[in-house]
């Protein structure tokens, strides 16, 4: 295939994730249909057929394409050259932003990145653990440059990571505008940070 129909493939399947998306949070996995889709696209049913064997299929595609999106935003604030607290709050908000915003924008919506679905849940699981991991790193990267000191306190940068997506899953439950999350995230990111600043503790924990 040449480069040019390589790229209008890949239009083609970016329109029908797209519609998807949009359709499946509107109206559900279950009450989607493959016509839907292809309406919503503004493509054959056939067209659709080459890109996707089945429903289910673009579902999972869909799921492994916001993933992935997801992962690449962590991965961009991670080796940014950002200081170090804008780094942590974009890659918490890559991970607690969108899925935020997606879930409030319909009931439906939710179902995309329920851990228990069968059909996302090991994706998004997957998503999950390569956050943490590099959250983790950052972290780690940041202790060895002496820019944090969490070891002065007792702490592990896992156990710096763990209480920085503890206290994020705890905003998005709580939070109720995607200002107020970011808002929140960035409060989060500055209270953990001034924590295990560099600097001496006044009573330091015992390791």
């Amino acid at each position: 295939m040449s480069p040019r129909g390589r790229s209008a493939a890949g239009e083609k399947r970016a329109a029908i994730l797209d519609a998807a998306l949009r359709l499946f949070g509107r109206y559900g996995y279950k009450r989607t249909s493959i016509d839907d889709i292809a309406s919503e696209a503004q493509i054959a049913k056939g067209t659709v057929y080459l890109s996707f064997k089945s429903k289910e299929e673009i579902f999972r595609a869909l799921c492994e394409d916001i993933a992935r999106r997801l992962e690449d935003q962590a991965q961009q604030a991670r080796d940014s050259d950002a200081p170090l607290a804008d780094r942590i709050l974009a890659i918490l908000e890559a991970k607690f932003t969108f899925a935020f915003e997606i879930v409030r924008s319909s009931p439906h919506a939710a179902e995309l990145m329920d851990s228990k679905n069968r059909l996302s849940g090991g994706v998004f699981e997957r998503c999950s653990r390569r956050h943490q991991r590099i959250l983790r790193e950052v972290i780690e990267e940041a202790a060895g440059r002496g820019e944090i000191s969490p070891e002065r306190y007792g702490l592990t940068s896992a156990a710096v990571v763990d209480l920085l997506l503890a206290g994020g899953h705890g905003i998005e439950h709580l939070a109720t505008s995607s200002p107020m999350l970011r808002r929140r995230l960035a409060e989060l990111v500055r209270v953990v940070l001034a924590g295990v600043g560099g600097g001496a503790a006044e009573n330091p924990v015992p390791v």
